[in-house]
């Protein structure tokens, strides 16, 4: 009866809504999430105004990937009991999530805490939505008022420490400091699995965590090493902490590897999982970005722990053994003070980037058509402070005829507010455009759009800065001291374009006004490029596979065994 109910929506007998929405809830929390919509929208046929029934119906769905049907059930909630603080967290969550709505959702989240203050879910959601929107400042101080609400909030802070990575001025011993409060707060006082002491020369088993094996800036590095692994003597398993799967996933789990979904785990049980594959060098791809698991690698499952790729800066916990690197991104001298972890450094590069198949072929320089140079960025605007807006305001005032071009913003207001702080140094608004994010195909055809890449600082870009050079554009960069402030200085070395590297304000000008204004010289660094990059080690995957399996030979040979009190 039950079934024909479900399916037809049919009046049922014999019970009531509140029976129909215990029975939902009971369906939820075991996984059964057809069941559960089907009887939450029974009980709500019987009592159109169950504010509870109308958020848990949006909870469901959203698991359903209904999203649109999720949306309307919040608002529905809402429009019912607007105090619900959980229906305006989860809207949020939505907004935010899947329609990259970030000024509603923002909008919810205050809402919610207009109605309860200490509500930390969404304080951390309002900093994160008002970083995609670059408003950095603003969502840093909302997580420092949510620490000083709740001390003890580890997301807070995690959240923090990666976002400051984009503030334009920081004390680096400051915000070293704050790397190590985290981990002796949150990391360092877990129990720690022992491990008896590393003998010999054999088959390693590697292990990489990540929340972003799937389309994400990361997975054009993280492809090419999982293809060129020497799997004589490495076996690989990969632990995904996301649900998402798309093609760029498929594509990594058909070269073969081991695959775990850890997504559903809470960190002591992923640990547990890692720890019973026997894994001999656990690799962080994350790190303190979203998705993150340091709470896995602080109860030590494997003996030799390295942070890598997806945070260049130390993670702050005494568990993490190595952060790989290069002495391009990190100086020698320049930043051991600011890391808990040793620095290993690759021979060249620690990026290898596999181009994308699906790139158009490189046409000329726009210029050549439009009659004027067009600069370009398509990094996060949370990258785009006061200082680089000036910087390239200033640009524009020293070549008047020149244009920018903009990509990847979140929203027409966060637009105007770069479109009006560039028109307050004097750039008219013709001479700039500015793009939303776009879908794949579209964002490769305009990067064709653009002769010259500027890059941000001190947050700079990596594989913005590939994609960039591979469609034929020269990258201009300031390098700042270390990690995410050297990324493009790096790629850029590495791909034989060191004269593109500023050292300060002054000399990134006049290397960009030097490319401006030599056409002929621009054109023939854009059609020799990819050829360019194809010599370069930043493609060279099969040498810089050898290289980082070299890295993790030294790591394992230096590994004594802990010793740590067990779990």
């Amino acid at each position: 009866m039950l079934a024909r109910m479900l399916a037809g929506l049919l009046p049922p007998r014999g019970n009531s809504a509140a029976d129909l929405y215990r029975r939902a809830t009971a369906a939820r929390e075991r996984g059964a999430w057809a069941e559960a919509i089907g009887c939450y929208r029974l009980a709500l046929a019987l009592e159109p105004d169950h504010a509870d029934a109308h958020n848990d119906l949006g909870v469901a769905l959203c698991a359903q990937r209904d999203f649109a049907g999720a949306r309307a059930a919040f608002i529905r909630a809402l429009d019912l009991r607007s105090e619900f603080v959980a229906a305006q967290v989860n809207l949020g969550q939505l907004l935010q999530a899947e329609f990259r709505d970030y000024h509603a959702a923002a909008a919810h989240y205050r809402s919610a805490l207009a109605f309860d203050p200490a509500q930390a879910q969404a304080r951390n959601n309002l900093a994160l939505a008002l970083y995609e929107r670059g408003l950095v400042a603003e969502a840093i101080a909302c997580l420092r008022e949510a620490l000083q609400r709740a001390p003890g909030d580890a997301l807070a802070r995690q959240f923090m420490l990666f976002m400051s990575n984009a503030l334009a001025q920081r004390d680096l011993d400051a915000w070293y400091r704050e790397h190590r409060l985290w981990g002796q707060m949150h990391a360092d006082p877990l129990p720690r699995y022992a491990h008896a002491p590393v003998r010999g020369a054999r088959r390693l088993r590697i292990g990489y965590v990540s929340a972003d094996l799937r389309e994400h800036a990361t997975a054009a590095f993280v492809h090419p090493i999982l293809a060129r692994h020497d799997c004589d003597n490495f076996d690989v398993v990969c632990y995904s902490n996301s649900d998402e799967s798309d093609a760029q996933t498929q594509a990594m789990r058909r070269l073969g590897h081991r695959w775990r979904g850890i997504a559903g785990m809470d960190d002591a049980q992923a640990a547990q999982l890692v720890h019973a594959d026997a894994i001999d060098i656990l690799v962080d791809l994350s790190g303190h970005t979203r998705g993150g698991r340091p709470g896995v690698f602080a109860r030590k499952p494997a003996p030799v722990q390295i942070s890598y790729l997806g945070y260049l800066n130390t993670t702050g916990m005494v568990a993490m053994d190595y952060r790989i690197s290069d002495a391009i991104a990190d100086p020698p001298g320049a930043s051991e003070r600011l890391h808990s972890e040793r620095l290993l450094r690759l021979p060249q590069t620690l990026w290898c980037y596999e181009p994308p198949e699906d790139a158009p072929e490189i046409c000329a320089p726009p210029a050549q058509r439009n009659g004027h140079i067009t600069f370009g960025s398509f990094n996060h605007v949370a990258k785009l402070n006061d200082g680089v807006l000036e910087l390239w305001g200033e640009l524009l005032r020293r070549l008047p005829h020149a244009h920018l071009q903009l990509m990847a913003l979140p929203d027409e207001e966060t637009a105007q507010r770069i479109r009006a702080a560039l028109e307050k140094q004097g750039i008219a608004a013709e001479r700039m455009r500015t793009l939303p994010r776009l879908a794949r195909a579209q964002y490769w055809q305009t990067l064709g759009e653009i002769d010259i890449a500027l890059d941000p600082f001190p947050y700079t870009g990596g594989a913005t800065s590939c994609d960039a050079l591979w469609m034929g554009l020269p990258v201009v960069t300031l390098a700042g001291s270390f990690g995410f402030a050297r990324t493009a200085a790096t790629v850029l070395v590495n791909a034989g374009l060191a004269e593109l590297v500023a050292q300060d304000a002054e000399q990134y000008l006049a290397i960009a006004q030097r490319l401006a204004l030599d056409l002929p010289a621009l054109a023939h660094l854009r059609s020799g490029m990819r050829a360019r990059l194809a010599r370069s080690p930043l493609l060279d995957g099969t040498g810089f596979v050898a290289a980082l399996e070299g890295a993790y030979r030294e790591a394992w040979r230096a590994a004594p065994g802990d010793g740590a009190p067990a779990c």
